[in-house]
């Protein structure tokens, strides 16, 4: 006679394997841990290559006492790659596109980057310095440049401001956030990111209370543009237009520090909570008021529309 005999239960999994797993594989902490020491470890390499060019430029031309557009170009250029190269490395790792990390390239990409640079970059700073103006403490005083010279530093500015943009918002609002979503959730994760997004901004030897609220509420902005419309460009060309309008156009400090090379000569005058001082308007209260009403116009202008996502797929970061 065959005796039937019931299967044994499967045993529990270990507890080493529940810190460093979940049903979806290696939990989010540890990846985004992995992220970030191949953004150090290539960053090392990148800070030689810098450390190298700076030593022979200055051994060769002086050291400059102020940034020039060209350096910082190159430094954000470098930082950028390095981003984008981790990005890319952590997708082979994960079998994921790139795409779905926020910077798909597709035929819509140019026309969402457009689309931020002028209505949610450019076009929010200008009105924020008229209305400085129209309460007397910001002034224009003139041209700064003339003939070609315009040319060649809108351009100038314009790349280097494109990939400061890249950048900033590759590392804290792409791979970095899509895996820290996973483990807690869109928001809380984009909380998170947006603190230490001005956190970092700290360092910045010109920035002031207000000046970093303004960076954290222009990291919220950015994360509602992700969330709305399934990818970064919009971000992007935000970010880019309004640093160009501030350090190229209108030549007012930005975290502090004035542009070499700027169109427009600028001054502000009153009380720094209203001008933002030595700041730039950044530091100015009307910059948090003019970044709420940002979010708030952006909410209602794109939360019917069906957010697009990196892969053809309605974005899901929960």
């Amino acid at each position: 006679m065959e005796t039937e005999m019931s299967a044994a239960p499967a045993p529990p999994p270990a507890t080493a394997h529940l810190v460093f797993f979940n049903n979806r594989g290696l939990r989010a902490g540890w990846r985004l841990l992995i992220f970030i020491g191949i953004v150090a470890a290539l960053g090392i390499c990148m800070f030689a290559v810098i450390q190298a060019f700076t030593r022979a430029v200055g051994a060769s031309r002086g050291a400059a006492a102020a940034p020039t557009p060209g350096r910082i170009l190159l430094g954000e250029v470098l930082s950028f790659l390095v981003v984008a190269l981790a990005t890319w490395i952590m997708s082979r790792i994960e079998r994921r596109a790139t795409d779905v990390y926020g910077l798909p390239l597709r035929r819509n990409s140019w026309s969402s980057f457009f689309t931020g640079y002028v209505l949610w970059g450019f076009l929010p700073l200008t009105l924020l310095l008229l209305a400085m103006r129209g309460l007397g403490v910001f002034f224009l005083d003139g041209l700064a440049l003339r003939g070609s010279d315009i040319v060649y530093f809108a351009a100038l500015w314009g790349l280097t401001f494109l990939f400061v943009g890249l950048l900033e918002e590759y590392l804290f609002r792409g791979y970095a956030l899509f895996t820290l979503a996973d483990g807690m959730g869109f928001w809380p994760a984009a909380i998170v990111l947006a603190l230490l997004f001005g956190y970092v901004h700290m360092s910045n030897n010109g920035e002031s209370r207000v000046g970093i609220l303004d960076v954290c509420l222009f990291a919220v902005f950015a994360a509602v543009t992700l969330r709305l419309t399934g990818n970064l460009w919009m971000a992007v060309g935000a970010h880019a237009g309004w640093d160009w309008g501030q350090s190229f156009v209108y030549g007012v400090s930005d975290s502090g520090n004035p542009a070499v090379g700027h169109l427009l000569n600028s001054r502000v005058q009153g009380p720094d909570w209203l001008s933002g001082g030595s700041v730039g308007p950044e530091g100015s209260v009307l910059s948090s008021v003019t970044l709420v009403l940002m979010i708030l116009a952006f909410i209602v202008i794109y939360r019917r529309r069906q957010p697009a996502s990196t892969n053809g797929t309605t974005t899901d970061y929960t």
